[in-house]
């Protein structure tokens, strides 16, 4: 086979292109999922590490995208029942749910349209109805919308729903299993094609038992030192509560993880889980009895031994605030419990035991999940890893089988969110969430509740208000593509590249190449795997909520301000496919300049936005029938195809449907569109320090005054080093190898003209390596090459990030052109990268002066502090004290039931000098760039009544809204850095460290900040 003799990349190519034949045919390939994999892995990692789970189906031809609207996660809570007040606390009644109640209906059941629409997701009862809402008030302000009595109703049938939702996931996962198990076991039905279900109820029933009898040794006082600590929190819980929540957790992140998760991190996640649980549990007892010692009454009251009570009922004061020891301690148990009782099925697919194999005189069961031991970073560490065929069948079962994920506690919401009115206060009508993803800072949490956070606590609600829909037509082609093999845009290839063959004539020879080549094809499938994963948990979400009328996002803020939608995976701060499947739900009318907008959007949306808008709406103007085509027939060929050229190209493909109507409706003015339009900051980080320093230069540089066109300062940097590899490249000095041999011929001894002789060869050394990397970038250097580490620069970027970013650039180039990654190339775009990453570095000091300089002063400043003892920590204009939580770490040794680890606890040690310094210059201007953004949501939202929505510095709104939300904007910064801020920063240290000697505060610059309300560039 050709391929097998073919080095690592030009497998990954060549298998990508096969995998995806179908799309290449339509000019898909330009946009593939090798472009995915050279990005940088921070691009990816913060939706892959937030997603929880999903599954994936290698079987193209089998697979059918629609039938993902049986998310497992919608159907578990389809008829569930609350419990009434009479029922005991913790019996759930049976579920009977969906597809699986399905399997026993007759034809005549089936037939019954009026049967078949109770069985929907959004179906409920009004019975069902009032039994959810018997202790929950709908706010009065949302009741006051309605008019009608149906509308009251409705409203009340959609909270009731979004309480449903919110439930006890994992008993609600627990009970569909078990019922669905008894229901096929009553039918007597195979369920061959739903294998990885099936194997998930064998499961369950041992762990169970498992748990079950570990429970009954803690009540019988018969405990090891070790299940003295965890054993009562472990008694909190039913076993099979458990055991639902154990599998849920232990599956999603060992198929999510593409080496398997750290043991540390699976048992963190599992103590933490159950600790949620118990916290859910106690505060709906203590809010349906009106007692908080319910709770504790109802689990201990079969349990005999005093001194166990007694720490149960510790465990249950303290459930809030459990250590980290307490929770890696549980957690560890419930993956002790898992490993034991799960096992591979041996070849006729029977789930075994090691005691009946052993009566068998059978070979014992292989484990379905296996303790390792991996080097991360020249460290040792436990890891817990799926066997591989039990991976392969849970993601080779039928998507519509939907094993993962299990339950997904943070989705959007059916109602408006409840607003904040404290730390815990707010988000989710029931499920507990914080209005800070602080980290591990329990003085940063105490600072917050004693705050004045009224202006914060607005904005976050206000925010929370914006309703959202599904895009249904971009869903549909999406699904279509990824139905075809993905490998398009954010979609990844939903095929392994091929292992080479180890007998091909470029690896006969050479079994460590083969070796070397095999280990960069699997993690390169490993993270294929985690991207499918992501993908799929985002098509699932779309599709469970494509028909809701409404969609709602509570929101939170980490320590500095900056705000996040809580639900993690499908929300407007993720990727290309995830921003172009939500829209807003409200639409309005175009009026005079929407239109004008929306195709500028276009522009940007193509890359078109280095030029002044007049040349974006004649670029938009230009390809109005390739628009038109586009809309028309998304996966066709030729002008069909256009929208796929795009930077972004699922947003593009959803303005192209909005603009086509727009234009052909009979007045565009009056077109109700709902698009989201986006205005970028311009490097916005470098437009918070020019305000800051009052810097005209850095600011011109940066759209801070008013200009024809945008200036690019990425361009601006890339042209300086561009210059600086021109001239390097011009040098006229020997080779490097001649060099070398000058210096090797220099004889031996100390004397001064010895000295002089090699210090002059070395220098010439140094010009000659210089020349030889210059050289190598001749006509390398781009934008795109030097942007991430200028973006990246103002916010703490050192030497080694921006030698990985450039890096990462320069592989992309190379591989784009179709060059082979072997050794002497690698080594060379490392070499290049280091000398790149020096000139990009120095160019930016170059441009922006005053920025460094006030980098500088903060870090001195929060050095100071820090030498003191104490962490830095401000306070933000709009009220909200800031503690950078950086302290030197701290190990203990934590034994546990499966190994021994290693835990670091920061709480209470001494602050970290060196990250104190190198994290407050970034920090500080987080806090500021989120003031702004809160500060313009209050105006947009409260002020204006214009809809408005933000992903850090790129804010959203209605086409027709555009210009009210640009003037706002722009007010809101001036006003803002009208403010004293560095003054009042030196001020405020000043009073808590009066005998501390700082800095004066940099000189400032002229910079008028007037002009930034004239400059139509500063968003764009």
């Amino acid at each position: 086979m050709q391929t097998s003799s073919l080095t690592t990349a030009r497998v990954a190519r060549t298998a990508l292109r096969r995998a995806s034949s179908g799309l290449e045919r339509r000019s898909h390939m330009q946009r593939g999922a090798l472009s995915l994999l050279t990005r940088s892995k921070s691009s990816l990692a913060p939706e892959a590490a937030m997603a929880e789970a999903a599954a994936d189906s290698e079987l193209a031809d089998e697979f059918e995208p629609r039938r993902l609207a049986e998310a497992d996660w919608a159907i578990r809570a389809q008829t569930l029942i609350p419990r009434s007040t009479v029922e005991k606390p913790y019996e759930l009644a049976p579920l009977t749910l969906g597809l699986e109640e399905l399997i026993g209906k007759t034809e005549e059941e089936l037939a019954n349209p009026a049967e078949l629409a109770k069985s929907s997701r959004s179906f409920m009862s009004d019975e069902d109805v009032d039994k959810w809402l018997e202790s929950f008030e709908i706010p009065t302000d949302q009741l006051a919308k309605c008019s009608t009595p149906e509308e009251v109703q409705e409203m009340r049938r959609r909270y009731a729903r979004q309480l449903r939702l919110e439930c006890s996931v994992y008993e609600m996962a627990m009970d569909k299993y078990s019922a669905s198990h008894d229901k096929v076991r009553q039918l007597g039905r195979s369920t061959s094609t739903n294998a990885a279900k099936d194997l998930i109820r064998k499961w369950i029933p041992e762990t169970e038992k498992y748990i079950d009898a570990e429970q009954k040794k803690i009540k019988a006082g018969k405990h090891s030192t070790d299940s003295n600590i965890y054993g009562p929190a472990l008694m909190l819980l039913r076993h099979d509560v458990l055991a639902a929540i154990g599998m849920n957790i232990m599956l999603n992140m060992c198929l999510m993880e593409s080496k398997g998760p750290k043991f540390i991190k699976l048992a963190l996640a599992m103590g933490k889980a159950v600790q949620e649980e118990i916290i859910s549990k106690k505060e709906a007892t203590t809010k349906r009895h009106k007692d908080e010692d319910q709770f504790y009454l109802h689990v201990t009251q079969n349990i005999k031994l005093e001194s166990l009570k007694m720490r149960m009922k510790e465990y249950v004061d303290t459930v809030g605030a459990w250590d980290k020891r307490l929770q890696l301690k549980v957690g560890a148990a419930v993956v002790d419990c898992i490993q034991r009782t799960c096992y591979v099925p041996n070849e006729f697919g029977e789930v075994s035991t090691p005691e009946l194999c052993a009566a068998k005189g059978l070979p014992p069961p292989e484990p379905a999940f296996i303790h390792n031991y991996v080097f991360d970073r020249n460290r040792r560490a436990g890891v817990i890893q799926i066997h591989q065929r039990m991976a392969d069948t849970v993601l080779a079962t039928n998507p519509d089988a939907n094993v993962l994920p299990w339950t997904a506690r943070y989705l959007p919401m059916l109602v408006p969110p409840r607003s904040w009115t404290g730390v815990v206060n707010g988000g989710y009508l029931k499920l507990r969430t914080k209005i800070m993803r602080q980290r591990d800072s329990a003085w940063q949490m105490d600072c917050v509740q004693r705050g004045d956070m009224d202006g914060i606590l607005k904005a976050l609600n206000l925010m929370a208000e914006v309703p959202w829909v599904i895009n249904k037509e971009v869903l549909d082609v999406v699904l279509r593509i990824w139905e075809d093999g993905g490998n398009f845009g954010d979609l990844p290839t939903r095929t392994d590249v091929p292992i080479p063959d180890p007998n091909s004539p470029e690896f006969a020879n050479d079994p460590a190449l083969y070796h070397k080549n095999v280990r960069k094809i699997e993690q390169l499938n490993r993270e294929f795997h985690s991207l499918r994963c992501d993908t799929l948990y985002k098509l699932q979400v779309a599709e469970e909520f494509k028909d809701e009328p409404e969609l709602y996002y509570p929101y939170n803020m980490d320590f500095r301000g900056r705000v996040y939608p809580i639900p993690p995976n499908l929300n407007h701060l993720g990727s290309d496919l995830s921003r172009s499947l939500l829209i807003f739900r409200d639409r309005k009318p175009l009026g005079e300049r929407g239109l004008r907008w929306m195709k500028i959007h276009l522009a940007n949306v193509f890359g078109v936005d280095k030029c002044s808008f007049d040349e974006r709406v004649e670029f938009a103007d230009a390809h109005l029938d390739k628009v038109a085509a586009s809309a028309s027939n998304p996966l066709g060929e030729g002008d069909c195809a256009w929208w796929r050229g795009a930077d972004y190209p699922f947003l593009a493909l959803g303005v192209c449907f909005e603009l086509k109507r727009a234009i052909e409706s009979p007045d565009p003015t009056q077109y109700m569109s709902n698009i989201p339009i986006h205005q970028d900051g311009s490097c916005n980080g470098l437009q918070h320090y020019a305000a800051l320093g009052r810097d005209h230069r850095g600011g011109a540089q940066v759209n801070l005054v008013p200009a024809d066109r945008p200036s690019d300062v990425y361009m601006g940097v890339a042209t300086q080093v561009m210059a600086k590899v021109e001239h390097d490249a011009a040098l006229d000095v020997p080779s490097v190898e001649e060099i070398r041999a000058m210096l090797a011929g220099v004889p031996e001894g100390d004397s001064p003209e010895l000295n002089a002789r090699r210090t002059k060869l070395r220098t010439l050394l140094d010009q000659a390596h210089r020349k030889k990397y210059a050289q190598f970038l001749d006509g390398i250097i781009t934008r795109k090459v030097v942007k991430q580490t200028v973006m990246t620069s103002v916010y703490g970027v050192t030497y080694i990030g921006a030698r990985k970013q450039i890096s990462a650039r320069l592989h992309e180039t190379f591989l784009t052109k179709g060059h082979i990654m072997d050794d002497k190339l690698e080594d060379d775009i490392y070499h290049a990268s280091c000398y790149c990453a020096e000139l990009t570095m120095g160019s930016m000091g170059d441009l922006f002066t005053s920025a460094r300089g006030i980098m500088g002063w903060l870090a001195r400043c929060a050095g100071k502090v820090g030498e003191s003892g104490q962490p830095m920590s401000w306070i933000t204009p709009l009220g909200l004290p800031v503690v950078q939580p950086y302290r030197s770490k701290s190990t203990r040794q934590v034994r546990t039931k499966v190994q021994h680890v290693l835990m670091v606890d920061n709480e209470g040690r001494p602050v970290s000098i060196g990250r104190q310094k190198s994290a407050f210059p970034p920090n500080f201007v987080h806090s500021l760039d989120s003031t702004h953004m809160m500060l313009t949501a209050r105006r947009c939202l409260e002020d204006e009544k214009i809809s408005f929505a933000a992903v850090h510095d790129s804010y959203w709104t209605h086409a027709c809204s555009v210009d009210v939300m640009n003037r706002r904007l722009r007010e809101e910064f001036v006003h803002l850095y009208e403010q004293p801020l560095l003054e009042d920063l030196l001020t405020e240290l000043h009073l808590r460290f009066p005998d501390m000697e700082f800095d004066d505060v940099p000189l400032l610059g002229d910079l008028d900040l007037q002009s930034v309300l004239d400059s139509p560039y500063f968003f764009n």
